[in-house]
C-alpha cells in the first residue's frame, strides 16, 4: 500500500508548531513541491540540529545561574536555606 503524501497545510502547521521561521517554512514548503523527500529530510536535520544548538546555548545559562544561586545559597546559614525541590 502506497503511502499518503503529507498535506501543504499540516506539514505548515507542525512547522510552525516547532517553531520554525516564516523562512525556513517556505524554504521548506517549496522543497515538498518541487524536490525529492531526501532534500526535505536534509531540510529537516538542518533545522533539527540549529533548534538543538539553541536548547544546549540555553541549558548553559541556567547553568551559570543555577550555579550562582548554588554559590548564594551556601552563604546562608542552615536554618534559613530555601527548599530545593521547588527550585
Amino acid at each position: 500500500m502506497a503511502s499518503q503524501a503529507l498535506p501543504l497545510e499540516e506539514a505548515v502547521q507542525i512547522l510552525q508548531d516547532a517553531g520554525c521561521t516564516r523562512e525556513f517554512t517556505q524554504r521548506f514548503i517549496a522543497a515538498m513541491e518541487a524536490e525529492p523527500i531526501q532534500v526535505q529530510l536534509r531540510l529537516l536535520r538542518v533545522q533539527r540540529q540549529r533548534q538543538l544548538d539553541h536548547v544546549h546555548v540555553e541549558e548553559k545559562r541556567l547553568d551559570c545561574l543555577d550555579y550562582l544561586r548554588y554559590m548564594l545559597e551556601k552563604q546562608l546559614p542552615a536554618e534559613t536555606k530555601p527548599n530545593r525541590k521547588g527550585h
